[in-house]
């Protein structure tokens, strides 16, 4: 049979553009395929680098953003969390398990057998729930052989999944290693001193873990979202000093990010009274909290005056510039209660902004020197002759020497402040005569108000 086509009987240009099609879906279906390739190979390489990040989460984020060039919601989101708890009529396994055990103590036979081997399938699929969320907490997964030699349930997964700071993490990988390379030097081991040895050390690492398991009490994981949630905010601004509420909500967990915006972040910061100057937002650390006056008195040796006017009144100051320094002078003044703020001055000819915290009131400066004298390097000095100053103006500005001293106070601390010049001007100004300074030194009159003061008490 004879197959005899006309040529009017083909559309040739339908064909062509069926043609086409063809090798565009076929082009799309390789590279489809070469995408989801190099997805799997990126999210191995992750994982694997993941294993063995101890920082800060934050940091971490932060460096997954940088490198995979994603933003920060993201990179969170390639972290990953806890898999999600399986239900039963919204009951966890253990419940479900714990219901059943009380019913198959009433059968017998067949619904008895019954009972134990779903509860056994039970256990099995909890089990392997329980694997699936060690796995996802990425920093032990490495160590996951030795962690679970601890037999970890809920309550201490929660905790690990918990820790975000690299210190609480390095500190648990540091354990479960000793652990990890003990069994290994005793597996084989006839009992023995090497035995013993390298059993006390498992038993060491255990507790140890378990010590800092235990400062993360249960209440804290149980903590309202509300709770959670300020806490994380403080955290992150405490980390990232600057952060914008934008950038905050970015690298929230999922679970707080899909149910707040920036504009909500916003007015919880305001809530928790986090300093903010023009959308980037401040907090003092609680390790400047723990040694604030040594901070202070750092601040005060480096860009801080101790002086006297020229009434003698004392005076103590701080001078910064820029958001950083506006923000801490702010947070410094609502941490201190005392002091007081001049923000935003303009100064020199570039109307450069400056920020001053100052402290002009006798009781609020002996208050800041008391505890600043013993960490200052620099200025020591000056402050003590402040304290000198202010003591006698207090308690003994009768007396006929009082004037004198608090006069030849000024003259020290001001040749104090200038004796490194180059410019000798303050000492023509005040009539400063360097040779007078060591007989000004002498005539301290701290002994001797001590000695005016044990009298008083005696009497």
């Amino acid at each position: 049979m004879e197959l005899i086509f006309k040529e009017d009987e083909i559309d040739t240009e339908a064909l062509r553009q069926k043609l086409e099609e063809y090798e565009e879906y076929q082009l799309k279906q390789r590279e489809e395929a070469k995408n989801k390739k190099e997805e799997l190979l990126n999210e191995i390489k992750l994982q694997d680098w993941l294993g063995y990040q101890t920082s800060d989460e934050t940091e971490i984020i932060k460096d997954i953003s940088k490198v995979y060039s994603v933003n920060l919601t993201d990179a969170r989101a390639m972290i990953g969390g806890l898999p999600t708890e399986p239900l039963i009529d919204n009951k966890t396994i253990p419940e479900i398990t714990k219901e059943l055990r009380i019913l198959r103590r009433q059968l017998k036979g067949n619904a008895r057998d019954k009972i134990s081997k779903t509860v056994d399938h039970l256990i099995n699929a909890y089990t392997i729930y329980l694997n699936d969320c060690i796995k996802s907490i990425y920093w032990v997964t490495p160590y996951t052989k030795p962690l679970k030699t601890m037999t970890p349930d809920m309550k201490m997964i929660r905790k690990l999944e918990y820790i975000k700071d690299g210190e609480t993490r390095k500190a648990i990988v540091g354990h479960l290693k000793d652990m990890w390379e003990a069994e290994t030097m005793k597996s084989g081991l006839d009992y023995g001193a090497d035995y013993c040895k390298y059993s006390t050390i498992v038993k060491d690492s255990k507790k140890g873990i378990r010590e800092i398991l235990k400062n993360i009490t249960h209440q804290s994981i149980r903590k309202s979202r509300q709770d959670n949630l300020n806490d994380i905010i403080i955290k992150s601004v405490c980390l990232e000093p600057g952060i914008s509420s934008n950038k905050l909500h970015a690298i929230l967990p999922k679970a707080y990010h899909d149910s707040t915006t920036p504009q909500t972040i916003s007015k919880m910061l305001k809530r928790l009274d986090i300093t903010n100057v023009d959308g980037e937002y401040y907090l003092l650390s609680n390790e400047i909290k723990k040694d604030l006056y040594s901070y202070i008195a750092g601040f005060i040796d480096s860009d801080g005056y101790i002086t006297m006017d020229s009434s003698h009144s004392p005076r103590i100051g701080m001078v910064a510039t820029g958001k950083r320094g506006k923000a801490f002078f702010q947070e410094l003044e609502k941490e201190l209660k005392i002091g007081r703020l001049h923000l935003d001055q303009k100064v020199g000819e570039n109307n450069r902004s400056q920020h001053r915290l100052n402290f002009y009131k006798q009781d609020d400066i002996v208050k800041l020197l008391d505890k600043c004298i013993p960490h200052l390097r620099m200025k020591q000095e000056q402050g003590k002759l402040l304290m000198e100053a202010i003591r006698i103006k207090k308690n003994y500005k009768r007396e006929t020497w009082a004037k004198d001293r608090v006069g030849e106070i000024f003259k020290l601390i001001k040749y104090e402040n200038w004796k490194d010049a180059r410019n000798k001007w303050e000492f023509d100004k005040y009539g400063i005569n360097e040779e007078d300074i060591a007989k000004y030194r002498v005539n301290c009159k701290m002994s001797y108000m001590d000695e005016l003061d044990s009298i008083v008490k005696e009497d």
